[in-house]
């Protein structure tokens, strides 16, 4: 009987680790605990007030400098690994555009909460949790997007379930 409890307490502290380490990894927290206090709430106000697309990677508007060699030489204190996941999502955030902004966040709070609430992948289909809907289907009629801006959505909410 012992060792059973010796066996789930492993087991509990083990998934508990992976559990932080998964939450540690998510771009959206990282910005929030890390950068949000200095600057805007949001790291889609961020990306799209504060940096722009240069060849050589996001700079920031005001000061010309690379937003990766700004954050490697130690602004935020963050890890390697929390770095490229931030820089990842600044870029992603760059490249989708402000799409959700302009079409959705009138009803749904925002794409990340909105996507991890009532979206799941099912069989690499994004499909409402609970209405069992086919997402790219639904949205050539729903939220005013064209048939192009509905596939870019897809893909916006497809990535906030991925990030975690």
């Amino acid at each position: 009987m012992k060792q059973l409890v010796k066996i789930g307490l492993a087991i509990s502290v083990v998934f508990w680790a992976v559990s932080l380490n998964a939450q540690q990894s998510d771009p959206h927290l990282i910005y929030e605990q890390n950068c949000a206090a200095c600057h805007v709430p949001h790291a889609g106000d961020f990306v799209s007030e504060n940096l722009v697309a240069t060849e050589n990677g996001l700079v920031g508007k005001a000061s010309g400098r690379l937003v990766l060699d700004f954050l490697e030489a130690g602004h935020g204190r963050l890890s390697d690994k929390e770095i490229d996941d931030l820089i990842d999502q600044f870029e992603f955030i760059h490249e989708s555009g402000r799409l959700f902004q302009e079409k959705c966040i009138i009803c749904h709070d925002n794409a990340a909460k909105f996507a991890r609430l009532k979206l799941i992948l099912r069989d690499d289909i994004l499909t409402g949790r609970y209405t069992d809907r086919n997402v790219a289907e639904f949205l050539l009629h729903h939220g005013r997007l064209d048939a192009t801006e509905a596939q870019k959505m897809v893909e916006i909410l497809t990535h906030q379930l991925q990030v975690e």
